[in-house]
């Protein structure tokens, strides 16, 4: 049995619920699109916001080593109205506040309604807004690669991923690390048969997809990535199943 799972930020609005808990929303595609910011309580950044949410949702772990806390939980999603104009944060119309987000006229209020640093958050923004004005974030590359650029927005220019937050109001909602699905479990051979803990195969136990230990294991090439290997493993149980069949 191989444990590990497949992380994906997760924004949570209280006003959207699902058998009477809060239902989050995968949130990569809002920290992805220009105009925004991840930061943690101290108002800085600690990741590039466009990278593959699973790799994304590790930075949540990162924890201070002078007291071993995590230094990015919670950690706060940051934007402007010029943002909230255009796309929709976890369901949201496009130009329509919600009551759950945090609003602020400038960014050191916004920051005391969330009880993020005021002064961090400042010193983020006023760095980050002259790279985006040029299209280079100069602290963690957003932006820089193609799989970054894929959920930007192709109209804004010369960073699908980078724009400056710089009209108010600006708004906060909290992020948090999530789970998508596993991305482990059984151990199968190459015929997808399920093996004992001593490596023998179960006799008629096959197991394909996310059900079985994933060939790779806590890493994630890209979208749709484990329905290639599902097939595969699938076509591979299919071929077993026939030749022992016929036997």
């Amino acid at each position: 049995m191989v444990w590990s799972g497949w992380g994906v930020p997760v924004i949570t609005a209280p006003t959207q619920r699902y058998d009477g808990l809060p239902s989050g929303r995968m949130g990569n595609v809002e920290l992805t699109l220009p105009g925004s910011v991840l930061v943690n309580a101290q108002g800085h950044r600690f990741v590039n916001e466009a990278t593959n949410y699973h790799d994304l949702n590790r930075a949540f772990g990162n924890t201070d080593p002078r007291d071993g806390r995590r230094r990015n939980t919670p950690a706060w999603l940051v934007v402007d109205r010029t943002y909230l104009e255009r796309y929709a944060i976890a369901g949201s119309t496009p130009g329509t506040p919600e009551d759950w987000m945090h609003a602020a006229d400038t960014p050191a209020d916004l920051a005391h309604a969330c009880g993020i640093d005021p002064t961090g958050l400042e010193q983020t923004l006023d760095r980050f807004n002259t790279d985006a004005v040029r299209g280079v974030d100069t602290e963690y590359g957003r932006g820089s690669s193609d799989q970054d650029r894929h959920l930007g927005d192709p109209a804004n220019a010369p960073n699908p991923c980078l724009a400056p937050l710089a009209k108010a109001p600006f708004y906060a909602v909290p992020v948090h690390a999530g789970v998508l699905g596993t991305a482990g479990g059984l151990r199968t051979d190459l015929a997808g048969r399920v093996l004992d803990v001593h490596g023998t195969p179960l006799p008629g136990v096959y197991a394909a997809g996310n059900c079985s230990a994933t060939a790779f294991h806590d890493a994630y090439p890209g979208g749709g990535a484990t329905l290639g290997s599902a097939i595969t493993r699938g076509f591979a149980v299919g071929e077993h199943v026939a030749l022992t069949a016929t036997a």
